[in-house]
């Protein structure tokens, strides 16, 4: 009778997991968990992760884009950097065409939309105003900038288009409202129109805390830019993820089930409330994953018995096909009393993903201290968990969990070595950089 009701829970454990795979048209969504069998009695900690993966796309069917470039030309930008800024600027009007619509603005102690929101068509005349208007001068009225970029975007919103802006300064906020606060409440307004803010962070004399919370609180990318002449490849790897938008206005909500508690959000953002938790995304790219980790402790239950732990509602804008999609999922626990069992049933894909985000916490921790001029405490925290990461990576088979823990190991790294060998100003935007990127939940496919 055991082993039945042990290959009964087997079956139930292969099924769950291969249900949740299906693709739904260009965008895959799963609901797993890390234990999907846990023993009865009493429940541990385990982890939900709900995730949205695009396909590859056909780019020459591409999505069209409503983009906003935001440009710093204060005094600070003069030399190098103001050139290199037109330069990728112009990179952006050449690789556009007729069916997107592209915005500028230049900022200095005041801003001044150079080029209002229109189709590129003709680029050579774009092209003279950016090299006409995009000259060194003056304060950085950052606030007043990003506030015409979002309204340039506005006039020309629509749900079929991607709304972006890409927004670049090497410098303070120093003219208008200049903290990360007032900043940040922008970036909120512009994600309720789905507009996506990509921030780029030229040199060593910007907020890297400011730049990063607007990305954040936008759903954008942050990148920070050491070398002037880095900043076409960024604009390179900014479009690449532009165009292969295939999604935009992401809803998921995750409805638990009476009796199972959630703990914490791990990464992402989002709303927790009773047992329902809501987590928003502006925007999905192809081949690539995001995902919404939750920490849960399950209902209590008994041998052979299986129990819904959660109903997920997700809701997105499809743009290959111009439409509102919406799904419903359930997941669901099984219980034993087999220790053997419980383990074999673990998703090791899920469980690197809580160690990762459990690691970008702590190195948190260690981003704190070293803003407080506790350099060898911070470092000593980045290399224990870096240590930790390899740890855990020796107890994985799983090669896809093997290679996100290694990438994240590489990220740990990478903290380390800025801490050691650079001064406080880089290394600080080195880490926020990094921690960005791995709170993000975002797995390039």
């Amino acid at each position: 009778m055991k082993f039945i009701k042990i290959f009964a829970m087997l079956s139930f454990s292969v099924c769950s997991l291969f249900s949740h795979a299906q693709p739904i048209k260009q965008i895959q969504v799963r609901s797993e968990l890390s234990s999907p069998i846990i023993m009865e009695g009493n429940p541990e900690t385990n982890y939900l992760k709900v995730s949205l993966s695009g396909q590859k796309i056909d780019n020459s069917k591409r999505v069209p884009i409503n983009l906003a470039i935001v440009i710093d030309k204060s005094s600070s930008m003069g030399g190098d950097r103001i050139e290199k800024a037109r330069e990728a600027a112009i990179f952006a009007v050449n690789l556009l065409n007729e069916n997107d619509t592209l915005s500028i603005v230049a900022y200095d102690s005041e801003a001044k939309v150079i080029v209002p929101a229109s189709k590129v068509k003709n680029k050579q005349k774009l092209i003279q105003v950016i090299n006409e208007n995009v000259v060194a001068n003056g304060g950085t009225a950052l606030f007043a900038g990003l506030s015409k970029g979002i309204k340039q975007v506005e006039t020309q919103l629509t749900k079929d288009k991607v709304n972006r802006i890409i927004l670049l300064s090497d410098g303070q906020a120093n003219v208008g409202p200049s903290s990360v606060n007032e900043l940040s409440e922008l970036a909120i307004i512009a994600a309720k129109k789905n507009i996506s803010i990509t921030t780029i962070g030229i040199g060593s004399d910007y907020n890297e805390l400011l730049m990063s919370s607007i990305a954040s609180y936008s759903d954008g990318n942050h990148v920070f830019v050491n070398k002037s002449t880095e900043l076409e490849n960024v604009f390179v790897h900014e479009f690449s993820d532009v165009m292969s938008t295939i999604a935009q206005d992401v809803v998921i909500t995750i409805q638990l089930k009476d009796g199972v508690k959630p703990v914490r959000l791990l990464g992402r953002d989002g709303v927790i409330k009773g047992n329902k938790v809501t987590v928003k995304m502006n925007q999905l790219f192809s081949n690539q994953e995001k995902y919404v980790l939750l920490e849960v402790i399950p209902d209590e239950g008994k041998v052979g018995q299986s129990k819904t732990l959660a109903e997920i509602d997700l809701k997105y804008d499809n743009l290959l096909v111009n439409k509102a999609e919406h799904e419903t999922q359930l997941v669901s626990v099984a219980y034993t009393d087999n220790q053997k069992l419980v383990q074999n049933s673990i998703i090791q894909d899920v469980l690197a993903e809580s160690e990762i985000q459990k690691v970008t916490i702590a190195n948190e921790k260690a981003l704190e201290l070293y803003n407080r001029g506790m350099q060898a405490e911070a470092e000593k925290i980045l290399m224990e968990n870096s240590n930790r990461l390899t740890s855990f990576s020796n107890t994985i088979v799983s090669p896809s969990s093997k290679a996100r823990l290694k990438s994240q190991i590489e990220k740990n790294n990478i903290m380390v070595n800025a801490v050691q060998t650079q001064n406080s100003d880089i290394s600080n935007k080195i880490m926020t950089q990094q921690q960005f990127e791995s709170k993000s939940n975002v797995i390039k496919k």
